[in-house]
């Protein structure tokens, strides 16, 4: 009996105890600070980045599927990405930035892949080269990754990606980066076609469309003071009064392991001439599924 009653009064003692803990808490009472602690130094991270449209997608920020952190070069002459050549060697460079102002990304693993123009397709690697990136506001930064790619043989659209693979990131959500490419220029600039992939779900997956016709703002002229919260565009401007875009499907469910594909026809008003994107994104109920740029040309 004694037993029992030390047990009863042992767990009505560890009640009280942790009823009074979880009130300290709820009123705020915290430890008072020890002025004679030696804390330890607050970490220093890098955080290396590229363009990343699902990242900056996720902050509710409108994005354009041509990443200007992705160039293409034969030999030392910048090419339009719109009109490669097939089983052409081209040079690919990736502008890589680091937000830290405190800590170098240093032997960051730079990937280069492709896929078949489209949505979450299946990835073609082209290869891996390291990087060094100095914090930001230094020489050094933003720092440069190049490798070679020889076009496929096949005539067709193809989006490049480039994935930042560093060994420490405060940030790992800005790290992938993607940029459309055209192996010949389409027969017709209003007509389009790309597919849509599933080899990330055991399931089908429902995918819908939104397309809208932003575009990265100019930079201003250099000496120009300018705030740069004016460049920062909260919503994306929608298709154009006078422009039709048209999906085939306009909603498309993908079975686990396959690619569908989506026929996009664009027409400009009557005496449109010039350049127009449109950025046509898929989603499904987990979020973005990717996207491409498609660019009517009318002389």
């Amino acid at each position: 009996m004694n037993a029992l009653l030390h047990k009863i009064r042992k767990l009505l003692r560890d009640l009280l105890i942790f009823f009074a803990y979880v009130l300290r808490f709820l009123l705020g009472r915290t430890k008072t600070i020890d002025q004679h602690c030696v804390c330890p130094p607050a970490l220093k991270q890098p955080d290396p980045f590229i363009y990343s449209q699902t990242y900056l997608t996720s902050l509710g920020l409108p994005i354009t599927w041509d990443n200007p952190d992705i160039a293409i070069f034969l030999g030392s002459t910048l090419v339009d990405p719109h009109n490669l050549q097939a089983s052409t060697a081209y040079t690919v460079v990736a502008r890589i930035w680091n937000s830290s102002t405190d800590a170098p990304a240093l032997d960051i693993q730079v990937s280069f892949s492709y896929l078949s123009f489209g949505m979450g397709t299946q990835s073609n690697p082209i290869g891996t080269v390291s990087a060094d990136v100095n914090a930001k506001g230094l020489p050094g930064c933003p720092g440069f990754a190049a490798i070679t790619w020889t076009t496929p043989a096949t005539l067709g659209h193809y989006c490049l990606q480039v994935l930042l693979e560093p060994a420490d990131d405060s940030n790992w959500q800005n790290n992938m980066g993607q940029r459309n490419t055209d192996v010949t220029q389409p027969a017709s600039p209003a007509s389009f076609q790309f597919s849509v992939g599933n080899h990330v779900l055991p399931w089908p997956r429902t995918v819908r469309f939104q397309v809208d016709t932003y575009a990265i703002p100019p930079l201003g002229k250099c000496g120009e003071a300018k705030d740069p919260a004016q460049r920062l565009v909260r919503s994306a401007p929608p298709v154009p009064e006078g422009w039709t875009v048209t999906l085939t499907p306009a909603q498309l469910r993908v079975g686990a392991g396959e690619e569908a594909d989506v026929a996009a026809a664009i027409t400009p008003p009557v005496g449109f001439h010039g350049r127009m994107p449109f950025n046509v994104t898929g989603f499904d109920e987990n979020g973005v599924v990717g996207g491409v740029t498609l660019t009517v040309e009318v002389p």
